[in-house]
């Protein structure tokens, strides 16, 4: 990368995580902030700030005994043994309870929880997939720093369809919408299609469960034989295309559709599941 590119995009970032700040000064525990400030700090070489997100991010985790949460973070600390030994020590003693009280308390609060409400592993994949679009200047840094902003701030609510991109580019009425789609169906290798070509049979809502489809981003819509065809709202979230295929016992074929179609189609399961 020339050393232009590579000084607009540590400008895009500085900006990126200016807006990000903001955000935590008016919900200083926001998940998704602390990890994408984390993120970005990390991208940027500044390991210092870094890992003071990192510790922020380990202090919400532990006061609210979130095990997946915590687990992220476990998995990041070794990478700053080096330069903070006793800190990383210290959150990974700190860690260790949250994690290992799976089959404890965090149990109940994981039952308490509502089931449409956003993981912080799952946002973290459309976190990802913004920022593989701005990269790839499929986004400006405007639209890329307002995409951040709304997925943050939705992924907060309590909402009936999956916290994407794709939705969140939609709500903007955002007029590149068929070249994003062809560009990601292009680097993904995950064809584009039209649910409405399709008519669910009352069969895709017993193949998986409908919270997949509401939280996750991932609809059954059809069989090919023995193989489940699944519409996916982010062809680049290969854990997620394992988990339906763990879940249906079917092995999936994915395919990209709009967040329109999506919701049309997610309707109609939920109107045969009732």
């Amino acid at each position: 990368m020339a050393e232009e590119d590579k000084q607009v995009i540590d400008e895009d970032l500085t900006d990126s995580i200016a807006m990000l700040e903001q955000i935590l000064e008016v919900m200083p525990q926001d998940l998704m902030a602390l990890r994408a400030l984390y993120n970005a700090y990390s991208q940027r070489g500044c390991s210092e700030q870094a890992f003071e997100y990192l510790g922020m991010l380990a202090n919400v985790a532990c006061s609210g005994n979130d095990s997946e949460t915590a687990e992220f973070i476990a998995k990041q600390l070794p990478g700053f043994e080096e330069e903070f030994p006793s800190e990383v020590a210290v959150q990974l003693t700190r860690l260790q309870a949250v994690v290992g009280s799976v089959d404890g308390q965090s149990a109940v609060v994981s039952e308490e929880k509502p089931a449409s409400t956003t993981t912080d592993a799952e946002i973290g994949e459309e976190l990802a997939l913004a920022w593989k679009l701005y990269e790839e200047n499929q986004l400006s840094q405007e639209e890329y720093s307002s995409v951040l902003h709304d997925l943050t701030e939705v992924s907060s609510k309590e909402v009936d369809v999956p916290v994407s991109v794709l939705h969140v580019l939609n709500d903007r009425s955002f007029s590149k919408m068929n070249r994003i789609m062809n560009h990601m169906s292009s680097r993904s290798g995950v064809p584009c299609v039209s649910l409405l070509n399709f008519e669910l049979s009352e069969q895709m809502t017993e193949v998986l469960p409908l919270e997949v489809a509401v939280r996750d981003g991932a609809l059954p819509f059809d069989f090919f034989g023995n193989d489940l065809l699944v519409a996916v709202l982010n062809p680049f979230n290969n854990i997620l295309i394992d988990k339906v295929e763990k879940a249906s016992g079917h092995r999936c074929h994915t395919y990209l559709v709009s967040a329109e179609e999506y919701d049309i189609a997610l309707g109609k399961l939920r109107g045969m599941a009732a």
